[in-house]
């Protein structure tokens, strides 16, 4: 039988059936790279996504706008139901989308899903995208939602030493960017960190980029295109802020990686795991080998994808419990 979730990143014998589907649909639609961030974000509202997980009974799912520079970004906020009294532990969601596509409306029954199967107050944030802004104000962004959980965790019924942060694909690399922050201002780090297929190498240097390149939802040409958008030059890839797999990662929060067998960023993410753990950082990977990127935003038709949420679930219960 096909080992389908492994400790190190690899491919199944074959891809999944419902995942390779979603990926002929994907190449069957017009592609991110011959239009703008315009034309891309219009064909998502006006597709939707048919295998989006399921919604929940929540105890309550609330938005709120907090200072940002001259404006203001939007978090909502997942309350569960439970008997839990006092404090709870939180996790802070950042949506994937590179950085171009992708809110919180879009992610709102996987952030859902999260707090269900988690019994954390889980707070999705709706930071600004590229081309609008570059990848160091969104890093900002992230950072400054970070920030203010913490400082107004006792009015949110959270426990500051009980935050973890979290996001898939362009969310997880800012998860990393945030805690780098964090380092930076001798700012608290967060509890614990939930990576999910992260962009961790901006400058596209693992052969799984080529090996997948075409035809498994996320393509090369794709992250190019993506790239094309959040970066402010090609070589800002290579500047130490964002060369994650060349970074400090001393004091860096417990991590759970997550990567899929037929994903162009899978070999970047058991990089970045590998890292962490020669740092003494206590690091599980786990790869599901027969999956594509982005698949538990497909898991009401991806079964795997809503087995992943209920693992990451138990995860955080186990990680952030009093």
């Amino acid at each position: 039988m096909t080992e389908t979730i492994s400790d190190q990143a690899k491919r199944a014998e074959q891809l999944d059936s419902i995942a390779q589907k979603v990926a002929n649909a994907s190449a069957r639609l017009p592609q991110m790279q011959d239009g703008s961030p315009e034309d891309a974000r219009a064909l998502r509202a006006e597709r939707g996504n048919p295998f989006q997980p399921p919604a929940c009974e929540l105890e309550g799912i609330d938005n709120v706008d907090i200072p940002c520079g001259e404006g203001t970004i939007t978090l909502r906020i997942y309350k569960p139901k439970n008997e839990q009294v006092g404090q709870r532990p939180a996790l802070i969601y950042y949506h994937g989308g590179g950085f171009v596509l992708g809110d919180i409306d879009q992610y709102d029954t996987v952030t859902q899903q999260l707090a269900l199967l988690s019994d954390c107050i889980v707070i999705s944030v709706d930071y600004r995208l590229a081309p609008e802004v570059k990848i160091k104000e969104i890093h900002e962004e992230g950072f400054l939602a970070y920030e203010w959980v913490r400082n107004h965790a006792e009015e949110l019924d959270i426990d500051e030493n009980r935050i973890a942060v979290g996001g898939d694909s362009a969310g997880g690399n800012l998860t990393v960017g945030v805690v780098f922050a964090c380092k930076r201002r001798q700012f608290p780090v967060p509890a614990f960190q939930l990576l999910i297929y992260p962009s961790i190498d901006l400058a596209m240097r693992h052969e799984s980029v080529n090996e997948f390149a075409d035809g498994y939802f996320l393509t090369k040409a794709g992250m190019n295109w993506f790239r094309s958008h959040y970066l402010e030059s090609p070589e800002q890839a290579f500047v130490p802020e964002l060369d994650f797999l060349n970074g400090d990662l001393s004091d860096f929060p417990s991590t759970w990686l997550m990567t899929a067998g037929f994903d162009p960023l899978r070999d970047e993410g058991e990089a970045f795991a590998k890292r962490l753990q020669q740092f003494g950082i206590p690091t599980e990977h786990v790869c599901y080998t027969d999956m594509i990127h982005g698949f538990i935003s497909f898991a009401g038709g991806i079964s795997a994808g809503m087995q992943a949420l209920e693992r990451m679930g138990e995860v955080l219960k186990s990680e952030l419990q009093a």
